[in-house]
């Protein structure tokens, strides 16, 4: 018994691609089909009608949203070639048979690939618990994710309804790493450059570390440090004055008496322009002093030996 009850659309293929073919291929049809009509859209008004075949006669009338890169098969079925965006929506199909009328619609996608993936930024130079906002830019991408150092992001970071910005309300140094985001629709996926994402904080626990005595001619050595991204400048003080000619973190100078006193060191962030300074008092042993008191101590004893000689001498001189 001829029928069209119950009929449907597939696509082939199931996802469409731009510039490519597809076929909304009519299922479901028992019998001969009189007349078949395909409409753009969800109803079948004669405006939309794209045009209106006779099997038996091959007879295709045009209609109002005919175009020419439309076609149509024997069995019912709908050719679309060279796909655009534009062709995307809904198709509606009227199939006639001896012993029924029947219509379906089906929505037809349009995919085109996924392009230009990557992570752009409104802050280039973030500071620690100020906001930063990462954006993936893709074009025809249907999903988004994100992830960080190889893996899927942690959870509690705020990402925007499409997933295309990633938010930091109060960015912190833990955030600091390699953020990638991966576009994709049905047919296509791209994954980003990796996007290092650098958190500047500090200069925090300024510490000197060296000998604070030393001995005159020796060298008095002193190394600053701190944590900081980036790291600090240095600039070293000496009582007070700076050392114009020592910005390194390293100190040296080989030591006088005058070279006692105090030394500061000041560390600065050239990001987050912020400033710390910690001082050490040095002393430093006059060698000469100890020197004299040698000389001093050795005579003494000489003294001392020589008068012991002496004494032992004059007694046995007296002794028969």
């Amino acid at each position: 018994m001829d029928g069209a009850h119950g009929i449907g659309v597939q696509l082939i293929p199931q996802y469409p691609v731009v510039s490519q073919s597809v076929t909304l291929s009519v299922t479901g049809v028992t019998g001969t089909i009189r007349q078949f009509d395909w409409y753009k859209g969800s109803s079948t008004d004669t405006n939309n009608q794209i045009f209106s075949v006779i099997p038996s006669y091959s007879s295709v009338t045009e209609g109002p949203q005919y175009f020419p890169r439309a076609s149509q098969f024997p069995n019912g079925s709908l050719q679309i070639s060279g796909l655009v965006p534009t062709d995307q929506g809904n198709y509606t199909v009227l199939i006639q048979t001896a012993g029924s009328r029947a219509q379906h619609t089906v929505s037809l996608p349009v995919y085109e690939p996924v392009t230009a993936s990557g992570i752009s930024t409104d802050n280039k130079e973030p500071q620690e618990n100020h906001p930063v906002t990462l954006t993936c830019s893709a074009n025809n991408a249907e999903q988004i994710l994100w992830g960080k150092n190889g893996v899927p992001l942690p959870p509690g970071l705020t990402l925007s309804a499409d997933n295309r910005t990633l938010t930091f309300p109060r960015i912190s140094r833990s955030d600091t790493g390699q953020y990638r985001c991966e576009a994709s629709n049905a047919i296509s996926k791209i994954i980003s450059d990796p996007y290092t994402l650098t958190v500047n904080y500090g200069p925090e626990y300024l510490k000197i570390k060296g000998k604070l005595q030393v001995t005159s001619g020796n060298s008095i050595s002193l190394e600053c440090s701190a944590d900081s991204v980036p790291a600090p400048t240095y600039q070293w003080k000496f009582n007070g004055t700076n050392l114009e000619s020592q910005t390194n973190p390293l100190y040296t100078q080989q030591a006088t008496p005058e070279s006692a006193g105090n030394y500061t060191c000041i560390g600065t962030n050239s990001v987050t322009k912020l400033s710390r300074e910690t001082s050490v008092y040095v002393s430093v042993n006059d060698n000469s002093a100890a020197i004299t008191v040698a000389i001093i101590c050795g005579s003494i004893l000489g003294i001392v030996l020589i008068s012991g000689i002496m004494a032992l001498l004059y007694r046995k001189c007296l002794l028969p």
